[in-house]
């Protein structure tokens, strides 16, 4: 026998006698994994792959009762093996490998498999594949996506109630609400016995700004069941203002979501706190504003507030630079139920003293908020207050003012907001101030545009007397806007600008006419469940604040502040 041929000789002999051995652990293997035995069966799935691991055959079955075993993640990765062996077998084997994928976590890879094998398909089979597009898409975060998959599909199974529950989901995190809303309604309709439909309606109606019916389809169902269900109706509990019956549900949190709610957001409205900012302004007048602020507080009961506070205020302008120290005490509580017919209200008593050199104002403030159903919330506030200019302050000038406000935020893209006020100064100057808001947000995530008006009529005072306040005749003020804001946990930026005219008649009857454009900027920094930065700057007037200006008032500010919890 030639050298050479042995070892060749040896290897067929070896392969003749584990041929047997292998039809036999393979036999053992279907055996035991059609009896469900995944104990056993998995084991000799992968001894059979470790030593035949050329067998595409045999990696696609190994594949497929890891699938049956929930153990996609090793499904996923044997079909990937089996179609880098055979790619000619791509057909057969991509279909399986995305829903694999899917299963096991890898988004992005599922949804460009999914979105391989949709064209082409038709019936019954486009909408399977569809539905995992939708929700390949839906697990990567593209919601919008997931959308236009999802609607696809269900246009081809209209009674597939799972599509049109992960449609309605769909919908929900894309920005939707009313949407979602709409189609959870249909099913609920259709199911009413169907707890999860009757759950999941519930939590968007919590996210399209409605937290008491939320609440209502929430307790009308069995407690709930998974610490995603107690996340759930504690986020209801927490958004229609109730933080202390949030808190209890997210007791164990299992997930970052639910840890999130209780330590960074929900658990912060229960501890006592502390607070420090700094803020400072400018304007065309030069008039330069600093005021440094220290207070704290805790909750004396459930949905009640105090609050302590200290403030230097210092003012700066060619007429003086007087400067006061302040304190002052407020007090909130909570009054009604979510459920009751006039709603929840919030009202507040507030007491503030103010030193400027031998001048000691008094200037309390009553303010009332409340949520009498969902979609609105109103403010009335009456108050006496300070204008801090320097000539102001020398004259002693107080203003004693009446407010109501409605915000008004349907299901939809559109909200609305209008208040008044009258303003009746110490020497008997009295203003009527109007304000009205409406805005839209827009289909890139975190944007709004809107339009806001502003009116201010004199109907009383003295045209001869300049006691260092603004105090025009007429003023007619209309700004259009862009908002945008975001949060990439622990951090939060939210921007705005607009460009606005005006007109103004001043108490000589001359007129003129500016342009109130303005920049806003706030950035929030979470350091700590137990603390939180704050920063905000903006500017308003000619040049957007950026700079002097030869005409038109303009004013810039910043404020920095720090809070605390413990």
């Amino acid at each position: 026998m030639s050298p050479r041929l042995a070892p060749l000789l040896l290897a067929l002999a070896a392969a003749f006698a584990a041929a047997p051995v292998a039809a036999a652990g393979r036999a053992e293997a279907r055996a035991a994994a059609e009896q469900r035995d995944w104990a056993q069966a998995l084991p000799l799935y992968v001894q059979l792959v470790a030593a035949h691991g050329d067998d595409v055959d045999l990696l696609i079955e190994a594949a497929r009762v890891h699938g049956f075993a929930d153990r996609n993640a090793e499904a996923a990765a044997l079909y990937r093996r089996a179609l880098a062996q055979a790619p000619q077998r791509r057909a057969d084997i991509v279909p399986s490998l995305a829903w694999q994928s899917l299963w096991s976590g890898r988004a992005a890879e599922a949804a460009a498999l999914f979105a391989e094998l949709v064209p082409g398909t038709a019936g019954a089979t486009r909408a399977a594949l569809l539905d995992g597009l939708g929700q390949a898409r839906q697990a990567g975060g593209d919601a919008a996506g997931a959308v236009a998959a999802f609607t696809e599909a269900q246009a081809l199974a209209p009674d597939d109630v799972r599509l049109q529950r992960r449609l309605a989901t769909a919908r929900l995190w894309s920005g939707d609400e009313a949407g979602a809303v709409r189609e959870l309604e249909t099913l609920a309709r259709r199911f009413p016995a169907d707890r999860d439909l009757a759950w999941a309606l519930a939590n968007a109606r919590n996210f399209a700004g409605a937290p008491r019916a939320a609440l209502a389809g929430f307790l009308a169902q069995p407690a709930p069941v998974h610490p995603g269900e107690r996340a759930d109706l504690a986020r209801a509990w927490w958004w229609a203002g109730y933080e202390d019956r949030a808190w209890p549900l997210l007791a164990e949190p299992t997930d970052a979501e639910s840890a999130w709610l209780r330590d960074w957001r929900i658990g912060r409205e229960l501890r006592p706190f502390g607070y420090a900012g700094f803020e400072a302004s400018e304007d065309k007048d030069e008039l330069d504003t600093r005021a440094w602020t220290v207070g704290g507080g805790w909750h004396p009961a459930p949905g009640a507030t105090v609050d302590l506070q200290t403030r230097r205020l210092t003012l700066d302008d060619a007429n003086g630079d007087p400067a006061a120290n302040q304190v002052a005490a407020s007090l909130r509580w909570r009054v009604g139920e979510p459920g009751s017919p006039a709603g929840t209200w919030w009202p507040s008593i507030a007491l503030r003293a103010a030193n400027f050199d031998g001048w000691h104002p008094v200037l309390p403030t009553l303010r009332l908020t409340g949520v009498p159903a969902d979609h609105w919330r109103v403010d009335a506030q009456a108050a006496r207050e300070l204008v801090e200019a320097p000539r102001a302050v020398a004259n002693r000038v107080t203003v004693d003012s009446l407010a109501l406000g409605v915000d008004f935020r349907p299901t939809g893209p559109w909200s609305y907001a209008g208040s008044g006020a009258v303003q009746r100064f110490d020497d008997g100057t009295t203003r009527l101030r109007l304000r009205g808001r409406a805005e839209r947000t827009l289909p890139l995530r975190g944007l709004s545009a809107g339009v806001e008006a502003n009116l201010i009529e004199r109907s009383a005072g003295d045209d001869d007397v300049d006691r260092g306040y603004w105090n025009p005749d007429r003023y007619r003020e209309l700004r259009a806007y862009l908002a945008w804001s975001r949060e990439w946990r622990p951090v939060d930026l939210e921007l705005r600008a607009g460009l606005g005219m005006a007109h103004e008649t001043d108490t000589a009857g001359n007129r003129s006419t500016v342009h109130p454009n303005f920049w806003e900027l706030a950035l929030g920094w979470d350091l700590s469940p137990s603390a939180r930065l704050r920063l905000a700057m903006g500017g308003s007037g000619q040049r957007m604040a950026t700079g002097d200006s030869a005409g038109g008032y303009w004013r810039r500010y910043l404020t920095l502040g720090l809070n605390v919890w413990r």
